[in-house]
């Protein structure tokens, strides 16, 4: 008998749950949009809430167990909350939007407190007022590095100040660039001086290490200078400080009266507008490379474009001299730049190609641009054969213009939708076709994310950082799965399965597979391997009907009404946790009429089952055993004739 029931659990289970690798089919031929998902996720929610209700619930009730059930009730939720806050850490909250959006607001706030920890420990910030830091958070972002990447280079405008929050930054004259004249340890500050003054930056900042980086962007700090009367002062005394007037004559090669000038006319317009002047200008050179634009060679893409975004281009782009035998990059460096000659010639220098002579770059001429857009890596090295002038177009400035003018970043879209990108990245790069669309798909949906092309060198670091994400997945939807096993179980030691609690979880399961299924194809998983998972978890959830059915035979019916509320606790805390709020977040106010659907098609299916007596009837020899394990006391079998 035992084994008929637990095979009875098992197939139970299977055709409850093979809904899941039918949502994850689906998906071959048609993507749901988001209202249609809704839809679907809230009919499925309210057909389980249903099923709870009256198959875990309710009978639970009859029997006089309250206390048990809410007991069991709590453990479920409990355990359900901590267990899926364990598998989202893991990559586990990539399964549903709604769980990324609250793993991405829980790890906003996390954010929020390391950065008010960090900041506090540097010399600028120290001790303001926690509204101050407050006020800062928001604009911080984070900055991962490989070692020997550029943080910024000579030059540069400094509109941003750096923290190290770890690994080790250093710092290099612009004669010198094979010794350091600076080595920035964790939570220190650098690039501080020329951001308060607004000079460019007077060093290279290359990643000594791996690091981490906390990066203050100018405009903030300008802001908060203006609205925190502590940083005010603390600034002002700068203003009147031996250091900053050392600085400004050593580093940024001011004569002296010049230096001290400047410094009596920033602490007054402090005092008196709360900004600071900038102490010297950004070489840009906007008059002369609007001139020239016409004859560069090698991007087109910024010929003809409308007067205000040759202004908007020329206004972005850096005017500096390499002198001979200076590398302008090499070969492997990310491409954080992309250069225009004003005169004299570049060799670019293939170490593949042999013997092979260098290709020749010659005034007017562009190079490092399709690297740049891709974000990739240079595949050559640049070499300024005379002391050559040219212009450099910084990928962060791309990103600004990308947002402000309208034609240029048409083209640039262009050279993202046709195959000219996707070439350079299989022919130049040697990426693979898939991993050159992967790229492509990324490039085409930031804009409308507001976010920046997305770099094609950090591709494969990203790949390996969510590498263990489809297990996690896996985990998270089997942690979804696992309440319904235990409940199909408990309804097959009671020898009978309930219509509406398989209805419930047939409908539940469907578009929980669906929804997941896409954003897991969206995550580079394949087909093949999403279904193969699906399947896997419904193969669990049969064996886990099957063991639960097991486990609790001769269970007394306190014990029995814990495992009850155990399982509907989980299954409440899932359907309010993981099913409504991403029913919501992707339909709106669709979702009330869709769960009001669901719970009566569900309710409905109730009656669609035989009635109490009959089922006692059809029973057999497993009433007995049933009865007890409900706490029915049995009725006596003395014939209706006889006395009793």
């Amino acid at each position: 008998m035992l084994d008929s029931i637990a095979w009875t659990a098992f197939w139970m289970g299977i055709i409850s749950a093979c809904s899941l690798p039918l949502g994850a089919l689906t998906t071959r031929f048609w993507t749901p949009g988001d209202r249609s998902t809704a839809v679907l996720m809230a009919f499925g929610g309210g057909a389980l809430l249903a099923a709870l209700t009256i198959d875990l619930v309710g009978s639970a009730l009859d029997s006089g167990n309250f206390n048990a059930l809410a007991l069991g009730a709590i453990l479920g939720g409990l355990l359900f909350v901590g267990l899926n806050q364990v598998v989202n850490d893991f990559g586990g909250f990539l399964r549903k939007s709604s769980t990324t959006l609250d793993y991405l607001r829980r790890q906003e706030h996390r954010r929020v407190r390391q950065i008010n920890g960090q900041i506090g420990r540097t010399d600028l910030f120290r001790d303001l007022a926690r509204r101050d830091y407050l006020a800062l958070a928001p604009s911080v972002r984070n900055l991962d590095l490989a070692k020997g990447a550029e943080i910024y280079l000579a030059g540069d405008p400094a509109d941003a100040l750096y923290i190290v929050a770890s690994g080790e930054v250093e710092l290099y004259a612009p004669s010198d660039q094979g010794r350091p004249i600076e080595r920035i340890q964790r939570n220190e500050a650098f690039g501080w001086l020329s951001c308060i003054t607004g000079a460019p930056t007077s060093e290279a900042a290359l990643a000594a290490t791996d690091a981490s980086l906390w990066v203050i962007p100018k405009a903030a700090i300008d802001s908060l200078i203006r609205n925190s009367p502590e940083l005010n002062q603390r600034v002002h005394r700068l203003l009147r400080s031996e250091q900053l007037d050392a600085y400004l004559v050593e580093r940024q090669s001011m004569a002296p009266e010049a230096a001290r000038a400047w410094l009596d006319r920033a602490a007054q317009t402090l005092l008196s507008s709360g900004r600071v002047p900038p102490a010297q200008p950004v070489q840009r050179k906007r008059d002369l490379f609007r001139e020239r634009l016409a004859e560069v060679r090698r991007f087109p893409m910024i010929h003809s474009l409308p007067p205000e975004e040759q202004e908007l281009i020329a206004g972005r782009l850096i005017y500096k001299t390499r002198r001979r035998g200076e590398h302008f990059f090499h070969r492997n460096d990310p491409a954080g730049r992309m250069f225009f000659i004003e005169h004299d010639t570049v060799s670019l220098i293939d170490p593949q190609a042999g013997h092979g002579a260098p290709e020749t770059i010659h005034a007017n001429d562009a190079f490092g641009g399709s690297s740049m857009l891709t974000g990739a890596r240079h595949t050559v090295t640049a070499v300024a054969t005379e002391d050559t002038n040219a212009w450099e177009l910084r990928r962060s400035d791309l990103h600004e213009l990308l947002r402000t003018a309208p034609v240029f970043a048409q083209r640039v879209r262009a050279f993202v939708e046709g195959h000219e990108a996707t070439d350079y990245l299989t022919e130049r790069q040697r990426f693979p076709d898939e991993k050159a669309k992967r790229w492509r798909r990324s490039a085409l949906r930031a804009p409308a994310a507001r976010q920046p092309l997305p770099a094609a060198a950090a591709l494969s670091l990203a790949h390996r950082e969510v590498a263990g994400a489809p297990l996690a997945i896996f985990l998270g939807i089997t942690l979804d799965g696992i309440p319904e096993s235990l409940v199909i179980g408990a309804s097959t030691i009671q020898a009978s399965v309930s219509i509406s609690l398989i209805v419930g979880l047939f409908l539940s399961n469907y578009p929980e597979a669906l929804s997941s299924s896409v954003g897991m194809r969206q995550q580079g998983m394949s087909f093949g391997r999403i279904v193969l998972m699906w399947s896997g978890l419904m193969l669990i959830t049969g064996i886990g009907a099957a063991a639960g059915s097991q486990l609790f035979v001769g269970a007394g019916p306190e014990i029995f009404a814990v495992m009850q509320g155990l399982a509907a606790g989980a299954m409440l805390t899932m359907i309010a946790e993981t099913m409504l709020p991403e029913a919501y977040l992707k339909g709106g106010s669709v979702v009330g009429l869709s769960t009001l659907l669901g719970f009566l098609v569900a309710i409905y299916s109730k009656t669609l089952e035989p009635t109490e007596p009959h089922r006692l009837e059809t029973r057999g020899a497993a009433s007995e055993t049933s009865l007890r394990i409900e706490g029915i006391p049995q009725a006596k079998t003395t014939p209706p004739d006889q006395p009793e």
